[in-house]
């Protein structure tokens, strides 16, 4: 038997640190997966938390009674902040700036053609008012590394307009 032969020999009948090459082998592959499920889900809470601040605004916009700047500004402090004044960022990095607010549409409540009331309104038009963002998510270093590049959160929220 040659010299080479003997070393698997010797491999194949010992046991001993097989339970080492294992971990050695499994570990790295775990620690991988751990980093990327906590990465995915620090990405979801933020989006999470982006989307509270928006769906706010959007309910404070439908019932602030107010002129439309002083309203506008005070809801996109809520959805950055989570007051209506200057606070406490709800994701680091959103400015209030960037949240941007507008009255997406404006449809008649009564149908003109036919007269079929098609939305209960005290007035003669049904506003909506539209409520977006976007984020760029900037802890990305375990995404980067697979190779995916930035990574921009959008979230919009629309809600009908009962105040004013």
């Amino acid at each position: 038997m040659t010299s080479f032969g003997k070393i698997i020999g010797r491999f194949q009948g010992d046991e001993n640190g097989a339970a080492l090459v294992e971990a050695a082998i499994t570990i790295p592959l775990v620690l991988l997966l751990s980093a990327g499920v906590f990465e995915f889900s620090n990405i979801l809470n933020t989006r999470l938390l982006l989307e509270a601040g928006v769906e706010d605004a959007g309910r404070y916009m439908a019932r602030c009674s107010s002129d439309w700047e002083t309203c506008k500004g005070r809801a996109q402090n809520l959805a950055a902040y989570g007051t209506i004044t200057s606070g406490t960022a709800r994701v680091r990095g959103w400015l209030p700036a960037t949240v941007l607010i507008t009255k997406a549409l404006s449809t008649p409540a009564v149908d003109v053609a036919t007269g079929t009331q098609l939305y209960l309104s005290s007035t003669a038009n049904v506003d909506v008012v539209d409520v977006s963002t976007s984020y760029s998510y900037p802890d990305v270093g375990f995404w980067s590394y697979l190779g995916f590049g930035a990574l921009t959160l959008s979230v919009s929220h629309q809600e009908r307009v009962i105040g004013w």
